[in-house]
């Protein structure tokens, strides 16, 4: 089973799916849409169910304070951030077609790494990696922005723009396939907007 890196994070969740309801990523899109209503909270309940017992409960007092950071969705798939403004993160996503009795997520609970404070024009990366779930592997990249960052977009090898999640000082996106694999030895090139609408190029690592 693959995983994704992390920047120093204390605990990681890796939860395979037993049998996915979503073959292959079919429904997958490249922009997201947002999570409402009913979808949300049971996206939410299921990231917090999920990540509780994540180092025998170690971030229970973080995840009873955490608020939604981000959630969306692409196709069937839903993703989950949660944050509690002391640098915890749980991230979930997950298949909402799959069979509740066979559901399961793929992300990362934990603190990264304090490091240096982001400027207002700043993005890191907190997980950035490939991983597996029902034996497909997905390409992930989400952290923290800075509060002059309006959008983050990646483009696939294929040429394919995939389109971020960005919301209350963080991002997120994923896509099919194992792209970025190798994203531990070498940065990963994104476009940045900000709120003035210029834009240019950064580079994600760990």
């Amino acid at each position: 089973m693959g995983a994704l890196a992390l920047a120093a994070t204390a605990g990681f969740l890796v939860v395979p799916a037993l049998s996915g309801g979503d073959p292959a990523f079919a429904t997958w899109i490249a922009t997201p849409g947002e999570l409402i209503g009913i979808e949300r909270d049971n996206a939410v309940s299921d990231c917090l169910r999920s990540s509780q017992g994540v180092g025998d409960g170690m971030y229970s007092n973080n995840l009873a304070e955490a608020e939604v950071a981000i959630a969306e969705k692409r196709g069937a798939w839903t993703t989950v951030v949660l944050t509690d403004g002391h640098g915890f993160e749980a991230t979930c996503t997950t298949d909402t077609t799959t069979p509740w009795f066979k559901k399961g997520s793929i992300g990362s609970v934990g603190k990264p790494g304090n490091g240096k404070e982001l400027t207002a024009r700043d993005v890191k990366a907190t997980q950035l990696g490939t991983g597996v779930i029902s034996d497909n592997p997905l390409s992930m990249a989400s952290g923290q922005v800075g509060p002059d960052v309006a959008a983050v977009t990646y483009t696939r090898a294929t040429g394919e723009r995939v389109k971020a999640t960005v919301s209350k000082g963080q991002f997120a996106l994923w896509f099919p396939g194992p792209e970025l694999t190798n994203s531990s030895d070498q940065a990963v090139p994104i476009e940045v907007t900000y709120n003035d609408n210029t834009t240019e190029t950064r580079y994600l690592s760990l």
